[in-house]
């Protein structure tokens, strides 16, 4: 996995978030380069959704915020 990966990983263990949030906190990152990390996250099977649409990864913070977040 590219660091940048690793890097996008370690935000989503410790907060969910949609992706428009993930692509604003990595702004300064090239597009091409930003694709090519979450398709690596993809492929790895990592993404977990909660019920609101937002993205994490198992084994963290962001996981049990994701449990006790319901869809209205």
């Amino acid at each position: 996995m590219s660091a940048l990966s690793q890097t996008f990983k370690a935000t989503l263990i410790e907060t969910p978030m949609q992706f428009a949030e993930v692509v604003d906190k990595y702004r300064d990152v090239p597009w091409r380069d930003f694709l090519q990390a979450w398709g690596e996250l993809r492929e790895e099977n990592f993404l977990k959704r909660d019920d609101i649409g937002r993205y994490y990864i198992e084994g963290g913070p962001a996981e049990a915020i994701a449990a006790v977040t319901k869809a209205e």
